[in-house]
């Protein structure tokens, strides 16, 4: 499935959300079902997984590890990715039925790897649209996240700080998302930290910046296991910023 086709099963999601509710089609049910049968058992589990809320950001195995051996490098975004046109095809045939649960969690599932694509703003219409249509449904943290970050490379820097002080300011609370564990909230907490700090730096507020990615950092290392991926880039961020506030003084 190449990209034009990504998009434009994305725009029929978005249409269809967008239009009056109706009864699916017997040949829409049909569809939903084969799809769903269709899944792999490994898909079936994090779909189930995702509208659980078992996970604020969809996990990668290696990044709270120590020691990293090579059966750890195999994530779940590689198992999601390797699956995309299933989960697509999933999503359109969730729509069509109502069955909106499930298209917000493969919405959460395929988020990660559509933003690599270029694909983020058309899902993220998907997603406010299962909003609209189900106050209910719990969009996950991840994709909230990645709206700000979208917000961000489109230069709407007022929408993406709105969408992180929100996070910041109310603990990670979303909508009707249900956080598992308290370290789950303190991981949205300092992730939406570490953007607005990339935000100031991208603004050249260097003393600004580097106090927020400080604190993302301490954020991080409160969680019982230490993100390393983000703390990583914490470290790569506050080298750039230490470098411009020498510079400044």
């Amino acid at each position: 499935m190449n990209n034009q086709e990504v998009v434009a099963l994305l725009q029929e999601c978005k249409r269809t959300l967008d239009a009056p509710p109706s009864e699916p089609s017997e040949e829409d049910k049909t569809e939903y079902w084969q799809c769903e049968a269709s899944l792999s058992a490994d898909l079936r589990t994090l779909l189930e997984q995702a509208k659980e809320m078992k996970w604020p950001f969809v996990p990668e195995r290696w990044q709270y590890k120590q020691e990293v051996c090579p059966e750890d490098k195999t994530n779940l975004k590689d198992i999601i990715s390797e699956k995309l046109p299933d989960l697509l095809v999933f999503l359109k045939a969730s729509v069509s039925v109502g069955d909106y649960a499930s298209a917000a969690a493969t919405v959460f599932l395929i988020d990660r790897f559509l933003y690599w694509v270029d694909a983020s703003s058309k899902l993220l219409q998907v997603a406010k649209g299962l909003h609209k249509r189900r106050l209910e449904i719990p969009i996950a943290p991840q994709v909230v996240v990645r709206q700000a970050r979208v917000s961000i490379n489109s230069g709407k820097l007022l929408k993406a700080e709105y969408i992180l002080s929100s996070l910041i300011n109310n603990s990670g609370a979303t909508g009707n998302w249900v956080y598992e564990k308290k370290s789950d909230r303190v991981l949205v907490q300092a992730v939406s930290i570490q953007i607005r700090g990339q935000i100031l730096q991208k603004l050249g507020l260097w003393y600004e910046a580097a106090e927020l990615i400080w604190a993302s950092i301490v954020g991080f290392y409160e969680l019982p296991h230490p993100d390393k991926k983000m703390v990583q880039m914490d470290i790569e961020d506050i080298d750039i910023v230490s470098h411009w506030c020498l510079l400044a003084s």
